[in-house]
């Protein structure tokens, strides 16, 4: 169960690491016509929320870590 348990919060890690991806890719895009500030704030709000999810999923990685 716990092997489980970390395979999935490992998977959940990389999904999370790709969505922040994503967002820095958005927010320092020089290629792209200008988006608009709403974009980039959304952007930005993306990257706050899965830094946010991250730290979750690290401390319930540590957590099942030490069971």
């Amino acid at each position: 169960m716990k092997k489980m348990m970390l395979f999935l919060l490992g998977v959940r890690m990389l999904f999370l690491a790709a969505a922040t991806a994503m967002c820095l890719f958005g927010l320092f895009a020089r290629g792209e016509v200008d988006p608009g500030i709403g974009w980039r704030i959304g952007y930005f709000a993306g990257l706050v929320v899965c830094g946010f999810l991250i730290g979750q999923v690290w401390k319930s990685l540590k957590a099942t870590w030490r069971e």
